[in-house]
């Protein structure tokens, strides 16, 4: 695939020419129009920048996949902890955490180097799964699906600073992009606890469908959107004051959620079908399927970034790379055993 490297500045620089020639045959006025109408449709073609790597983890393997986010090539497989779930990258770029279930245990992984330098151990039995950043990146929250509780860790020592109590089996974690609250699904009591990230308690707890697995935030911080595998719904959450909006059907065993940094529309990775399910916020309703394969696909993680939807499907081995314009595939990549988590590295402005 050719890397996507174009900007708006770019196109402007080249328009001087072409209006100059205009003033001359439609006057400044016509000018002024066309100047504008070009510039705006310069903007919305241009495309974004590629990620610079994604990170897969492979439960059965023991191993983080890492691929260039240009080529789609597996960079290197990076042996980890026992059974790594969720992944995250850190804003900065400079590190991705790792929930390992296995061992109990968060790794802290080095992007510059590959290579993880440091573990930090959690409580017995927790066996953590999903992982979430707060948008500065100084607090990570785990859920802990064994202890039934959230631990919290502070990525400036590496040092668990609080436990907060939630929910039966909690399995992942969303946190607002004002850092204000964290939104985790806990599919035993198939319900959302709602944390206060300034005092670490539990605010509010929403009920939802049967085993909500997955959480994620809109852009806006105005609504969060669960999925709920074994009734085979979203539920859709008001943050303002925790109402449920509305439960929208989605399939059979829609498993993760991913919402788009970039336009009104959240990915719903369905496990049953093998496909992917695109929402539009603005209308509640399912605006475009993407079929990812047959049924053992089992698409289960998705993730959105500004270029790129990346599902890791478990029963296929793969990654599905897909065009969040087109929505077409662009390639499937090859990836460990039993895929999990996926996070991306983002794209450097030239």
């Amino acid at each position: 695939m050719r890397s996507l490297r174009q900007s708006c500045s770019g196109a402007g620089e080249r328009r001087p020419l072409i209006l100059r020639s205009l003033a001359a045959a439609v006057g400044i006025g016509l000018l002024l129009v066309a100047g504008l109408l070009i510039s705006a449709s310069a903007c919305a073609a241009a495309p974004t920048i590629p990620d610079r790597f994604i990170y897969v983890t492979n439960q059965l393997d023991n191993t983080l996949s890492v691929i260039d986010g240009s080529t789609y090539a597996v960079v290197t497989t990076v042996p980890t902890g026992a059974f790594p779930a969720g992944v995250v990258v850190s804003p900065d770029g400079r590190h991705a955490y790792i929930a390992q279930g296995g061992d109990n245990a968060v790794a802290v992984f080095d992007t510059s180097t590959n290579t993880i330098t440091k573990i930090v151990s959690l409580a017995p039995g927790s066996k953590p799964r999903g992982v979430a950043l707060t948008p500065n990146g100084q607090l990570l929250y785990v859920t802990d699906g064994g202890s039934n509780s959230v631990s919290i860790l502070d990525t400036r020592t590496n040092q668990i600073v609080a436990s907060v109590p939630v929910g039966s089996q909690p399995v992942s974690v969303a946190v607002t992009p004002d850092g204000a609250s964290a939104y985790v699904a806990n599919t035993g009591s198939s319900d959302v606890s709602v944390i206060d990230t300034q005092t670490n308690r539990v605010v509010r707890v929403v009920p939802t469908g049967q085993y909500p697995a997955g959480a994620a935030v809109t852009r806006d911080g105005s609504s969060v959107y669960v999925t709920n595998e074994l009734s085979g719904n979203v539920t859709v959450i008001n943050t303002r004051n925790g109402a449920v909006e509305a439960t929208l059907r989605s399939g059979i065993g829609p498993f993760s959620v991913a919402t788009s940094p970039t336009d009104n529309s959240v990915y719903v990775a369905d496990l049953g079908p093998g496909k992917l399910d695109v929402i539009d916020t603005r209308t509640r309703q399912i605006s475009s399927t993407v079929a990812l394969g047959s049924y053992g696909t089992d698409p289960f993680n998705a993730a959105a970034t500004r270029h790129t939807i990346y599902v890791t499907n478990q029963g296929a081995n793969t990654l599905s790379v897909i065009d969040p314009r087109t929505l077409h595939i662009v390639t499937t990549v090859n990836t460990g055993n039993s895929p999990y988590g996926v996070a991306a590295l983002p794209g450097q402005a030239r």
